[in-house]
């Protein structure tokens, strides 16, 4: 009996301490808002201009080249010829990237919760060769990285790939 009062308080606590429709909420104040697929899983695999490393991930090297991960955007691509003095080269657009590997001309990626095939035989023209969709699972991401003030989840627009910490206006959930 004692153990199921004191789950049953520690999920009460728990819920007031996370719970949404928080009264008291500024009208503006900086928190975090979530990223839903629905808003990126249609931005087509496509090589870019080369772009800063912002959250750098996983690193594959094959031959004079080093391919780094850009968690949740994409793969930098590095000229490593000469290792005192490497070149970006190139960026290859895959939103929800965390994992590569690279056999012949081919990168293998995570497109969220898609496998995805790029060709790299030209990297100024990379382009998606073959999709795999739904082999791998999400983790639950509807919970935000950070303490604070974050926009509610609404499940309507599709699961949560990611949280962006920016300005909230009369946000309702905090944690």
């Amino acid at each position: 009996m004692q153990f199921k009062v004191s789950l049953l308080y520690l999920l009460f606590a728990g819920s007031i301490l996370m719970g949404c429709k928080d009264s008291g909420a500024p009208s503006e104040v900086e928190g975090w808002k979530p990223v839903y697929k629905s808003e990126i899983a249609n931005i087509p695999i496509t090589s870019q201009t080369p772009q800063p490393v912002e959250q750098g991930g996983k690193i594959y090297v094959k031959g004079n080249r080093l391919y780094q991960v850009e968690n949740n955007k994409g793969i930098h691509v590095f000229d490593i010829s000469d290792p005192a003095h490497p070149q970006q080269l190139v960026f290859i657009n895959i939103g929800g990237a965390s994992e590569l590997a690279i056999k012949d001309q081919f990168l293998y990626s995570n497109n969220f919760n898609d496998l995805v095939v790029v060709d790299i035989s030209n990297l100024n023209e990379a382009h998606l060769h073959t999709r795999i969709a739904n082999t791998f699972r999400f983790t639950s991401l509807n919970v935000p990285p950070g303490l604070g003030y974050f926009e509610c989840v609404d499940e309507s627009k599709g699961p949560v790939v990611g949280w962006e910490y920016t300005t909230l206006h009369s946000p309702k959930c905090k944690f």
